[in-house]
């Protein structure tokens, strides 16, 4: 899942200024590109199970919700103090909102080919 490799990467990538600004959330950033990272390896090994589209429907709707509420009225134990909103925070929920679109996606349509459909043969009399 591209966007999972996507949201990792520049969630690996922050890490370093929020570990020196706010540790906690350095280590929440940490966290989310290792989850990231392990889904779309999931999802690309194992296509086919159902249960890794849920799990990163969940991650990113989390993620995004993460974003929202720094932005918002920050998170007390994580990030306690109101967040301005910055365009690479932006662009990156829009790739997560476009993951959970895609991940909500595969739960609600069944992936594969639909089965072969025997009309049954009339028996000659």
């Amino acid at each position: 899942m591209v966007t999972c490799a996507i949201s990792a990467g520049v969630h690996a990538g922050l890490v370093p200024e929020h570990l020196q600004s706010e540790p906690r959330e350095g280590a929440a950033f940490i966290v989310a590109a290792v989850l990231l990272l392990a889904v779309a390896g999931g999802v690309s090994a194992r296509p086919d199970v159902a249960r890794l589209a849920g799990i990163a429907a969940v991650l990113f709707a989390g993620l995004v919700c993460a974003y929202v509420a720094t932005r918002t009225s920050g998170i007390p134990w994580l990030a306690p103090d109101r967040e301005s909103v910055d365009a690479l925070g932006v662009v990156t929920n829009v790739v997560e909102l476009a993951g959970l679109a895609l991940a909500l996606g595969r739960l609600l349509v069944p992936h594969g080919r639909p089965r072969e459909r025997r009309i049954p043969q009339e028996v000659p009399r």
